[in-house]
């Protein structure tokens, strides 16, 4: 039995962690090895000191999602900066998982 045995893990997110981006995302978009309690789902976004937001996960992106181990949290406008999304799901075993995406929104050139 491995540590994670029972929690879940990220196996794709996009952005993806330390990713530099050139423009804002319209989400991020998260997707596990298990399927997850969505309405359970919790995420915030923090700048370089302090938490930005609470994010919203809607409700009826969930109806639409045909994947139950793909979260989408929808970003607002960001300007140029580091920021973090840091989450917690659970995953429909019970077990909660908590984490951070790192992303970079570059200067325009």
């Amino acid at each position: 039995m491995t540590a994670a045995w029972g929690h879940a893990v990220i196996v794709e997110s996009s952005p993806a962690d330390q990713e530099v981006l050139a423009q804002v995302p319209e989400a991020i978009v998260l997707r596990f090895n298990v399927s997850i309690e969505k309405s359970f789902a919790q995420a915030s976004l923090w700048g370089t000191k302090d938490r930005l937001k609470k994010l919203s996960i809607p409700e009826s992106n969930f109806a639409l999602e045909a994947d139950p181990a793909r979260l989408y949290i929808p970003l607002p406008s960001l300007a140029p900066g580091p920021y973090q999304v840091r989450y917690k799901i659970l995953a429909t075993d019970g077990h909660t998982t908590e984490g951070v995406i790192r992303f970079i929104i570059s200067v325009p050139q």
